[in-house]
C-alpha cells in the first residue's frame, strides 16, 4: 500500500463518522509507529479540514524504566506538528488479579474521557494484526460471538465519545512503511519481543507458523471476526426487542420473561439488559447463579448477587443492577440555596425556605416518627410511604431528606409531610438533580 493509499484509507475512515464542524479529533499517543502514523495522517487531514478541533494525548504510566526519555521524544514530535498536546504521567493502581497491562488500559481510557469533549473521536492505532491476536486472545478465553468479533473500526465510548480504528484493515508492515517514507519518530519498546506475554507469544511465535503454512490465514481470521460481529449485531437487535416488549421500566429485568424461553435465551438475555445498563458482563458461573436464583425468587428474596463494580438484586419480580456507593454525607444544615452534594447529586432550595428564621436541615436518615402526606389518608412512617411509592428497600436511605423547623419534611422525589396533622401544605419545593447513586425514578 502507498503512502498515499494509507492516507486515502484513513480519510474514508473519517467520512464515515459523519462529523460536525467543531468535533475533536484526539489522536492517542502511545509512541509506537502505530499512534505515530495516525498522528500523522490526522495532520494532512487537518491541512483539508480545519474546521475541526485537534488534540494529541499521551499518558506515561511508568512501566517501562524508560518512558519518561520516551514521553519527552513523543512530545516533541508531537509539538512540530503545531497541535494542541497533553502529556501527563498517569498512576495506575493495579487490583488483585488484575494485568499490569489491562489495568494500564483501563486507566488510560478513564484519564482520556476526563480531558476530551463529550462528542469527541478518539483515534487509536490498533491494526490488522493487533485484529488477529485479539481474536486468538478471546478464542483462548472460551468466548461467543460477542467476543470473537474482536475490534470494531467504530466503536460507541462513553457519553457521545466514540473510539475510530482507521489502520484495522492495514498491516503492520504497511504501517511501518509508512512511517519510514514519512520519517516518522518513533519508539521500539523491548518488551513486545517479550514472549511471556501472551499477545507477544501470539505475535512472534503463533500467527507466524499459521501464515506460513496457510498464507491467507490472518484474512481468514478476519473474515471470522467480521462475521461474528455480523451475526451479534442480529442478536443484539432481536434481544433488545424482546426485552423492550416486557419491560415497564428501563432500569429492571423483569422475571417473567425467564419464565418465557430456553436456559440459553435466558443466559442471552440477562446479558443483553446488562450490557444496556453499561455493566461489565459477569463470568459464566455469576450469570447461571443470577439466573437460577431469579427463577426461585420469591416475594421477600433478599437476592443479592456481586459482580465487578455492582450488586444484582430483586424487587418486585424484577432484576435490578444497584451500584457500589459511596458513603452517606452526614447531616448538616442549609443556608444556601444551591447545595452541591457530590456524588448524590445537587439540590437547590427555593429562597423562601433559605432565611433566617428558619431552621433547614439536611439528612439522609429516615425519621422513626409518622407522617402525613397532604392529600392521603393515615400516617406512616417514612420508609412505609417509600415502599408504598414502589422504591427498591436499597434506596430508601439514599435519597436526600430536608427537615424544616423540625415541623415539616421534605423527601426528594416524594415532595413535602407533615410532622403533626395531615393538614395542607403550601410550602414552595426544592429540586432534586440526583446522580448515579440513584438510578432508579419513584415507580
Amino acid at each position: 500500500m502507498t503512502v498515499d493509499g494509507l492516507y486515502d484509507l484513513f480519510c474514508d475512515a473519517l467520512e464515515s463518522l459523519a462529523l460536525q464542524p467543531g468535533q475533536q479529533l484526539v489522536a492517542a499517543l502511545g509512541g509506537g509507529a502505530d499512534s505515530q502514523t495516525v498522528l500523522d495522517l490526522l495532520m494532512r487531514y487537518r491541512r483539508q479540514h480545519p474546521q475541526y478541533d485537534y488534540l494529541a494525548i499521551h499518558l506515561d504510566h511508568s512501566f517501562h524504566p524508560s518512558s519518561a526519555d520516551w514521553s519527552s521524544t513523543i512530545e516533541e514530535a508531537a509539538k512540530a506538528y503545531g497541535i494542541p498536546t497533553i502529556f501527563e504521567p498517569l498512576d495506575v493502581p493495579v487490583a488483585n488479579r488484575q494485568s499490569k497491562e489491562a489495568a494500564g488500559r483501563e486507566g488510560r481510557y478513564q484519564r482520556m474521557a476526563e480531558l476530551t469533549q463529550n462528542d469527541a473521536v478518539l483515534l487509536l492505532g490498533q491494526h490488522r494484526n493487533d485484529q488477529i491476536e485479539t481474536f486468538f486472545l478471546q478464542l483462548k478465553r472460551g468466548s461467543g460471538p460477542k467476543g470473537l468479533s474482536s475490534m470494531a473500526r467504530i466503536q460507541a465510548w462513553t457519553g457521545k465519545r466514540r473510539l475510530c480504528r482507521p489502520l484495522l484493515s492495514v498491516s503492520k508492515e504497511q504501517i511501518l512503511d509508512y512511517a519510514t517514507q514519512r520519517n516518522l519518530t518513533w519508539i521500539e519498546d523491548d518488551t513486545n519481543y517479550d514472549t511471556s506475554i501472551e499477545r507477544n507469544f501470539l505475535r512472534h511465535d503463533v500467527v507466524p507458523v499459521l501464515e506460513q503454512r496457510w498464507p491467507q490465514f490472518g484474512q481468514s481470521v478476519l473474515r471470522a471476526a467480521k462475521l461474528c460481529a455480523e451475526q451479534q449485531q442480529v442478536m443484539d437487535e432481536l434481544l433488545l426487542e424482546k426485552l423492550h416488549n416486557q419491560q415497564s421500566h428501563t432500569h429492571h429485568f423483569p422475571i417473567l420473561l425467564l419464565n418465557q424461553c430456553s436456559e440459553a435465551m435466558q443466559r442471552a438475555l440477562l446479558r443483553t439488559w446488562l450490557q444496556e445498563q453499561k455493566k461489565p458482563l459477569p463470568s459464566y458461573e455469576q450469570l447461571e447463579q443470577i439466573r437460577r436464583q431469579a427463577l426461585t425468587a420469591s416475594d421477600d428474596s433478599q437476592l443479592q448477587i456481586q459482580c465487578d463494580g455492582y450488586v444484582v438484586r430483586y424487587f418486585q419480580h424484577a432484576l435490578w443492577c444497584d451500584v457500589k456507593v459511596a458513603e452517606l454525607p452526614g447531616d448538616s444544615l442549609v443556608t444556601e440555596t444551591n447545595v452541591d452534594l457530590g456524588k448524590w447529586g445537587k439540590l437547590t432550595v427555593p429562597t423562601e425556605l433559605v432565611n433566617g428564621s428558619n431552621q433547614l436541615k439536611l439528612t439522609f436518615s429516615l425519621p422513626a416518627e409518622k407522617l402525613a402526606k397532604p392529600g392521603r389518608q393515615g400516617r406512616k412512617k417514612l420508609k412505609e410511604w417509600l415502599k408504598q411509592a414502589g422504591v427498591p428497600p436499597w434506596l430508601r436511605q439514599r435519597r436526600p431528606i430536608l427537615e424544616l423547623n423540625e415541623k415539616y419534611l421534605w423527601v426528594a422525589g416524594m415532595g413535602w409531610f407533615s410532622f403533626q396533622t395531615e393538614d395542607t401544605i403550601s410550602l414552595p419545593e426544592p429540586v432534586w438533580f440526583n446522580s448515579d447513586a440513584d438510578l432508579f425514578p419513584l415507580l
